[in-house]
């Protein structure tokens, strides 16, 4: 049976109580396992919850266009990002 740890990840991001009174372990936890978070902190749109603890989340950005001076609404298509769904979330 493996050993049941928590940290605190950083960035102003506070350890649920869930992941340290809880009884899980999971690997792809930033909190109980040893995925670390690193680069931007995204924001976005749940696209679809179909797999089994995953969803995948889009993100809008405006594309500005000279001719019309104008931005329009764009989404990124191929980089919809597949997240790993937490057990408390």
């Amino acid at each position: 049976k493996a050993v049941r740890w928590w940290r605190n990840v950083g960035l102003g991001i506070r350890t649920p109580k869930t992941a340290i009174e809880g009884k899980y372990i999971d690997d792809k936890c930033p909190f109980t396992g040893n995925v670390s978070i690193r680069g931007r902190i995204l924001k976005g749109v749940v696209k679809s919850t179909k797999m089994n603890r995953t969803i995948i989340v889009r993100r809008d950005y405006l594309h500005y266009i000279k001719k019309y001076n104008r931005f329009e609404k764009k989404a990124f298509q191929h980089s919809c990002t597949r997240i790993a769904v937490l057990p408390y979330s």
